[in-house]
């Protein structure tokens, strides 16, 4: 409502459909990051965080050295998680505002209704799938690229 209520002109460089999938988008994938965050950050060792005052290490030294290189884990799994919501709220966002992609279409043949609608609903369903699979597993690349774990 906000959104429609500050874009009510229509001129801009996006749509006000584009913008209000958008900002539902940002608002429903936000959550699973700030607070894995919050909770990795909260998590550091004590030991650690005593060493760090023993050492007197500066802040800007604190933070590379020791809460990102301890909160990175939780921190991806945040980011994974927001992909896979902000993911499947794309797909509803773009159902119900009729922006082009692969909700609307899913939602154009539902409403067809003709006897080939159903099998081009589940090729897109499984392509919805593969494709959440995919930036799931991008995103898990490149957690591993930047934490640490025991398996390596």
């Amino acid at each position: 409502m906000v959104v429609s209520a500050l874009y009510a002109t229509g001129e801009g460089a996006f749509s006000k459909s584009f913008v209000i999938s958008a900002v539902t988008v940002t608002l429903c994938s936000l959550w699973p990051t700030l607070i894995n965050t919050a909770l990795g950050v909260a998590s550091i060792d004590k030991d650690l965080v005593n060493v760090s005052k023993v050492l007197k290490l500066s802040p800007w030294k604190k933070i590379t050295r020791l809460v990102l290189p301890s909160a990175l884990p939780l921190i991806f799994t945040g980011l994974r998680l927001s992909l896979g919501v902000g993911w499947m709220v794309l797909i509803a966002a773009e159902m119900l505002a009729q922006n082009p992609g692969l909700g609307k279409f899913v939602w154009d043949e539902f409403q067809n209704g003709s006897s080939q609608s159903l099998a081009r609903i589940m090729v897109a369903v499984l392509t919805i799938g593969l494709i959440g699979f995919l930036l799931d597993r991008v995103m898990f690349a490149l957690q591993s690229l930047f934490t640490f774990s025991n398996s390596r």
